[in-house]
């Protein structure tokens, strides 16, 4: 087969508007008729087609402001196929190149009004963009004119387009189509021809990624504590722990922006921080510097004491008078109405203005002529109070992360990235996260976002004296090329198995990406007495273990953070964690199992022990931790079923004791809502075929309330999953029920098996945290619940029209600064109407309870374990009689003697039924885990 064949009359007439183009290679032939629809994508070693054919699309297209206009006509002449677009008289003329196993096409010229973008290369693929398929297809851009929104690997669509903004001649994209086995080298092939792309003489990223060890390590956070004095005790952590890699996130180790090392850490500079990397690097450990990206630091030279008039700015004003040094109030002469004082840690905006030399703040803003910024703090800083004229520019200055940015255009980008690559070349360091990435949308819009981040990256390659391990904060298709690795998340705080078989599928999701995937950020949780007592959850050694299994199996790393030399003799439990943590890596990066193992490890929701068998072999027992929560001594809550999958055995357990809430009538209490008004819930959504409504009812009605809130509802779909509806309100301004965390109501159930949610949010600007709260109505008349945790275990069994897994696993719900309150529906019964009555919902104070002597009943025996346990403080009991007692920080406190027999699991359904005594005025409150194990895997 050539290396070029282009047939600009093969089966002259077949397209209604003339004659077909075709381009050919060694694995694909490409065929468009004369109107420019794509007819065919071949491969040409089966004949088979892999063009979606109903309907056809068209090859390109053009926007011109708001409209979108289809290719009218296509030919072929000399190497260049010229495209029309009939309106708006638009033309553009591409060079197409056939090499031996791609595809190019690059823009020569555009002609025509109003053109904002160019879609240039356009084909709808029939396929999966699956590993398991034989062929496989995808477009790169080769420059950063051209924007393909689709991750470079196993796609379902090809295109490329280009933008007036940053010029379309000279856009220019590759076309790949070739077995799937080929598609990885003949990706390789591509990038290294490929001149406006970062290039390596030994690259480790895109298309070389799978093929390099580093980018499956795992590594540890420094936040600061990494010196050169301490700089032996965290390799002897990281050995501990069995790490390979040390990650500086800066910030306070190294400024962000210009890089520049902490003197207190590092009194000689780059070279202090030199003599650390090389300090690891002689133990086997790899280093990372973990940057803001592009984002500066308000004390950087960029910005004190003089700003640097490269900084980023979103609006300018005119000073409608002149100002002294003292003023606190600067009138502008334009409308400040799209101005705002609302800042947070993921708002794009600031409360910083300059004028000439001199940074100012402001806490207010007037409106309305005569238009002011007002409350203003004066010489910001570090820079320099000063009179200033009338007349004078006021800008306003971009801020995310609670750092300023660069402008777009200007030079300061690339002189960032320069002081990246430099502090990367000079200290050698082998790793680069870059944090913040996902902030590119505040240099010029989301909609170039793609275009200046990815700028800023290569700005950085383009300085590099070796390649990086590249990571970022965010992801699209240029940064692929130099991306090492993916899937590092921040750590969940609750509900960790969960959480883990959320990220595992993500990651399985993104396989055709052609990346090791990473299973980090991870944090190892103990009970915490703080603010977040109900929204953090203990880490346990059966959660470390689910998570090292789903490593193993699928092949991937991890990163763990909040553990130093300091904290990890603070931190008792991570004398039970490390060694598990140091055999699961050593396994893994040994390669230790076979590919059966490691398929049955890869199985979510399945849960596994590691065990030393004869001849100090390594085999795996097939576990299950069953958890339910206790609510009280109440007949019904701590009665339930457990389900032992494997053969009869002796029960094994852990009891958690929970936190509690003070009683309904307690005077410490808020009230959230009485539905005296039924009409302030006026915040409603409801899925397809589903009615909902809200409304005071008088009867039935708990004694000392005015009347009820009847939520009532009826569904006529099908499946009763998915079948929601929403009747919420909105608290302006936000209500503080810091001190009153829990939530205590009575339902008057129904018995019709709905799911009812009760659900708090805060601002998104404050903290994205979901505060659901689960009562299964599967019982009549009034039932008391105390709504404490938030719902997180089951929250993936339901379809809801929200969610993600930081918003239900990680983040929480501000008590300060409750925005909403949301009665939901789910699971509701086709063709059937339910209806909740619903008492006044009171917020009530958390109180610390006691358990004493906490008893298990399975069958006709019981065992009562004789202890007090304080809320925070758990046992775990082994089958064999021993009982440990364990305090909110992991520490082993006492050995305890169970009293009684031990109950047995049989095999299959088993009723397990609890007791205890709790402090007077409380609920009994606990999560109970029932274990059950297999025989061991051979």
């Amino acid at each position: 087969m050539g290396p070029f064949i282009c047939l600009a009359l093969l089966l002259a007439g077949a397209g209604a508007g003339g004659d077909t183009i075709a381009v050919e290679n060694e694995f694909t032939r490409l065929v468009l008729d004369g109107n420019g629809q794509v007819l065919n994508l071949i491969d040409i070693r089966s004949g088979d087609d892999y063009a979606q054919r109903s309907p056809t699309a068209p090859f390109a297209f053009v926007k011109v402001g708001a409209q979108t206009y289809n290719v009218s006509h296509a030919s072929y002449h000399g190497g260049r196929i010229t495209l029309a677009f009939d309106p708006p008289d638009i033309r553009a003329v591409l060079a197409v190149s056939a090499k031996e196993r791609y595809l190019t096409f690059e823009v020569l010229s555009v002609s025509g009004e109003g053109l904002e973008e160019l879609t240039f290369i356009n084909v709808e693929l029939a396929l999966k963009g699956a590993l398991e398929e034989p062929f496989a297809a995808c477009a790169l851009a080769l420059n950063l004119q051209t924007n393909v929104k689709e991750i470079p690997g196993l796609n379902r669509r090809l295109r490329a387009m280009c933008y007036r903004r940053f010029g379309f001649e000279g856009a220019k994209a590759a076309v790949i189509a070739c077995p799937t086995a080929h598609l990885r080298d003949v990706m390789k092939e591509v990038v290294r021809n490929a001149d406006g792309l970062p290039q390596f003489d030994h690259p480790i990223g895109g298309p070389w990624a799978m093929d390099t060890p580093i980018n499956r390590g795992s590594y540890l956070f420094d936040f600061g504590k990494l010196t050169e004095e301490t700089a032996d005790d965290w390799i002897a952590l990281a050995k501990d722990l069995g790490i390979n890699q040390i990650d500086f996130h800066t910030g306070h180790s190294l400024r962000f922006g210009d890089c520049r090392p902490n003197p207190d850490l590092f009194p000689n500079g780059r070279d202090s921080v030199k003599a650390v990397i090389d300090k690891l690097h002689a133990a086997g450990l790899d280093a990372g510097l973990h940057t803001y990206a592009f984002f500066l630091a308000k004390d950087t030279p960029w910005v004190t004491p003089v700003p640097d008039p490269r900084l980023g700015k979103d609006a300018v004003f005119t000073l409608a008078e002149s100002i002294a040094a003292e003023d606190a109030r600067v009138p502008v002469g334009e409308s400040t109405e799209a101005m705002s004082t609302t800042t947070g840690f993921q708002v794009r905006n600031s409360v910083t203005i300059q004028i000439d030399d001199e940074l100012i703040t402001y806490a207010g803003v007037s409106k309305a002529p005569p238009y002011a910024f007002t409350e203003c703090t004066r010489g910001a800083c570090g820079t320099v109070p000063a009179e200033h004229a009338q007349g004078a520019k006021v800008y306003h200055l971009k801020e995310c992360f609670g750092l300023f940015a660069p402008g777009p255009d200007s030079t300061l980008l690339a002189e960032v990235a320069a002081h990246t690559a430099e502090t990367f070349n000079e200290c050698g360091f082998d790793m680069i996260y870059l944090d913040a990435l996902d902030g590119e949308d505040i240099l010029a819009g989301p909609e170039n976002a793609w275009h200046y981040g990815s700028k800023f990256v290569f700005e950085i390659c383009n300085r590099l004296e070796r390649p990086a391990l590249f990571e970022m904060s965010t992801f699209h298709h240029h940064l692929w090329y130099v991306r090492g690795r993916m899937g590092a998340w921040d750590h969940p705080n609750r509900w960790h198995k969960r959480f883990v078989d959320v990220h595992t599928a993500a990651n399985k999701s993104g396989e055709g990406m052609l990346l090791p995937m990473h299973l980090g950020w991870w944090a190892v949780k103990t009970w915490t007495d703080g603010p977040h007592v109900t929204q953090i959850e203990p880490t346990f050694p059966d959660d470390i273990e689910y998570l090292l299994c789903k490593c193993l199996g699928n092949g991937v790393g991890l990163s763990l953070m909040g553990v130093n030399p300091e904290t990890i003799g603070s931190v008792p439990a991570y004398r039970r964690l490390a060694p598990i943590f140091r055999q699961y890596e050593q396994l893994r990066r040994t390669d230790y199992f076979d590919e059966d193992t490691k398929a049955r490890l890869r199985v979510p929701g399945d849960e596994f022990t590691l065990e030393q068998g004869p001849g100090e072999s390594w085999r795996f027992r097939p576990v299950q931790y069953t958890k339910h929560k206790v609510q009280g001594i109440d007949g019904w809550s701590n009665v339930w079923a457990v389900h032992n999958r494997f053969e009869r055995q002796p029960l094994r357990l852990r009891i958690e004791a929970l936190i509690s809430a003070a009683p309904y009538d307690s005077t410490d209490a808020v009230l959230v809502e009485d539905f005296s008004a039924p009409a302030v819930f006026d915040d409603r959504q409801l899925q397809e075929n589903v009615h909902a409504d809200l409304h005071a009812a008088s009867s039935p009605v708990r004694p000392g309330a005015a009347v009820s809130g009847a939520f009532g509802a009826s569904s006529t779909r099908e499946d009763p999953n998915g079948a929601w509806a929403k009747i919420g309100r909105i608290f302006s301004p936000p209500m503080n029920i810091a001190g009153q965390q829990a939530l205590g109501l009575w339902v008057y159930g129904d018995g019709q098996g709905e799911l009812l949610n009760i659900q708090l949010r805060s601002p998104r600007h404050i903290i994205n945290g979901i505060g659901d709260h689960y009562v299964q109505v599967d019982f009549n008349g009034w039932r008391y619940f105390e709504l404490i945790e938030p719902e997180g275990g089951h929250a993936q069994d339901f379809s809801w029209p929200y969610g993600g897994a930081y918003a239900l696993y990680r983040e929480w719900v501000d008590y300060a600064s409750v925005e909403s309150l949301s009665l939901w529906y789910n699971d509701l019964p086709a063709g059937k109407e339910v209806t909740c009555c619903l008492s006044p919902i009171k917020a009530l104070p958390l109180a610390e309870n006691t358990l004493r002597r906490p008893a298990v009943t399975i069958g006709d025996k019981t065992i009562v374990f004789p202890v007090e346990l304080s809320s925070g403080q758990y046992i775990e009991f082994d089958a064999t009689g021993n009982c440990k007692l364990y305090g909110k920080k992991g520490e082993p406190i006492a050995d305890v003697t169970p009293e009684g027999d031990i109950p047995a699991l049989e095999a299959g359904d088993n009723t397990v039924h609890f007791d205890c005594a709790p402090l007077p005025q409380r609920s009994a409150r606990a999560y109970v885990s029932v274990i059950t194990r297999g025989e061991l895997i051979d």
